[in-house]
């Protein structure tokens, strides 16, 4: 037995180094496949010149499919970038660049990438590319840059940091700044809003709020309210942050968001929702443009119709970017009915119109229902009634990677014979994908 116990541990002597050797190489490997296709991804970028920045560079590899994949799989190793040559690089734990070797860019030099964990710390580095917006007390933000002197990118996120007192030897570039350190080069000086901004008032007197952040939390409720409520405003460069928009049918009387951001909707909640019931009626103008949603849980509810009104609003969504929404089962537009009262009596009713324009649909998640979904109160509505003649698709542009059969789809992506004979929406569906498909660019 002692000869056959030694023999083992001869033999794990010698294997166990061999074992590990052949795992480095592999997780080495794999590093290495990683840095060549987003360097891949990188160069046909920037050829087209669409790079400026270390955020806008990890912002496209995000939209390439990258977003989450930034922790090489080699213990102590980095991924840092090199903006003057636009190019990823594997550095090791003592500061080597591993792959693709290079005399002439030295591993001080690169951006190196920050998700707002203890992990993220990289020895003597001193530039960082922010994967994530930083609010409230800023998780590891405080302990990560208490001490040295650092250049933060926020790639177009938000800081507001109000943990402690600034960071003054932290400068933040390429983002938005509420509070939390020092403001450089691209970054624009923000103030977050209050529940007094919000100010009514006449079509002719449409006011204006611009570069604001609205943060939501449970304290702030009354501040979601105003905002989804108050007629003739116009939210331009604004951000908001962990927005939930809960209110049926509040969103409506000639708002426009112009230019803003939106990040981290809560599950279960829809950025707008504007499918209204009771005396909610949604009525006049909501425009949406030139806007970006990230990390969104759902985004638009909006009505087809109103059942008891012949004159409902209009909905206007051009030229914005929507990455893929995060609640299972979910669509980025879900097109439902609205009634008054909760009653329908009689046959008057008034078709919303509808305008989706320039937008672009980069991504899909593998949970998702679709890019657009019919709610269950159409799926089994009178058939008479689901025409798609008020509804406009033109010149959007949605990513090779979404499949045509995600386009529109039923409530919950469920199958037509999930149904049963309720189902009434088979012309309906496949005439408003036809529309859609026609609108690709």
């Amino acid at each position: 037995l002692v000869i056959v116990i030694a023999v083992i541990a001869i033999l794990a002597a010698v294997l166990i180094p061999t074992f590990s050797n052949l795992i480095k190489r592999a997780n080495l490997s794999n590093d290495q496949s990683f840095v060549k296709n987003m360097n891949t991804i990188l160069l046909a970028e920037g050829a087209i010149g669409s790079i400026k920045s270390a955020g806008d560079a990890i912002n496209v590899l995000n939209v390439n499919g990258f977003d989450g994949k930034y922790t090489p799989f080699t213990s102590g190793h980095f991924y840092g970038y090199h903006l003057e040559s636009n190019t990823m690089y594997l550095v090791d734990e003592d500061g080597n660049i591993v792959f693709p070797k290079s005399k002439d860019v030295s591993a001080a030099n690169l951006w190196y990438i920050w998700g707002n964990n203890a992990v993220d710390k990289v020895p003597g580095a001193t530039k960082y590319v922010s994967l994530v917006s930083i609010t409230g007390n800023g998780g590891y933000f405080a302990t990560h840059f208490a001490e040295g002197t650092y250049t933060l990118d926020l790639g177009g996120r938000v800081l507001a940091y109000k943990g402690g007192e600034a960071l003054t030897n932290v400068t933040v570039i390429n983002g938005k700044v509420v509070a939390g350190a020092t403001i450089g080069d691209g970054a624009t000086q923000l103030a977050e809003a209050t529940k007094d901004i919000v100010v009514a008032g006449t079509a002719d007197e449409r006011t204006v709020i611009q570069d604001k952040v609205f943060i939501y939390t449970d304290e702030t409720v009354d501040l979601r309210v105003k905002v989804e409520s108050t007629a003739n405003v116009t939210y331009q460069n604004c951000f908001f942050y962990n927005w939930k928009g809960e209110g049926a049918g509040l969103m409506k009387n000639n708002v426009t968001f112009d230019g803003c951001t939106f990040i981290d909707t809560p599950a279960k909640s829809y950025v707008f929702n504007i499918q209204g019931s009771g005396d909610n009626l949604f009525e006049g103008t909501f425009t949406v443009n030139n806007c970006e949603f990230i990390n969104c849980a759902r985004v638009f509810n909006i009505p087809l119709y109103v059942l008891g009104e012949d004159t409902p609003g209009e909905i206007i969504i051009t030229n914005n970017t929507f990455n893929a929404v995060t609640e299972s089962n979910r669509p980025v537009i879900q097109i439902a009915q609205q009634m008054i009262n909760q009653e329908y009596a009689g046959d008057v009713i008034g078709y919303v119109k509808i305008t989706v324009s320039g937008n672009n649909f980069t991504d899909i998640a593998t949970s998702q229902a679709g890019l657009i979904t019919i709610h269950e109160n159409l799926v089994k509505a009178d058939s008479a009634k689901l025409l798609a003649n008020s509804i406009t698709f033109s010149n959007n542009t949605v990513s090779s990677e979404i499949p045509a059969e995600k386009y529109v789809v039923n409530d919950d992506g469920k199958p037509d014979s999930a149904w049963g004979d309720d189902y009434t929406a088979t012309e309906f569906k496949a005439a408003l994908k036809d529309k859609f498909v026609a609108g690709k660019k």
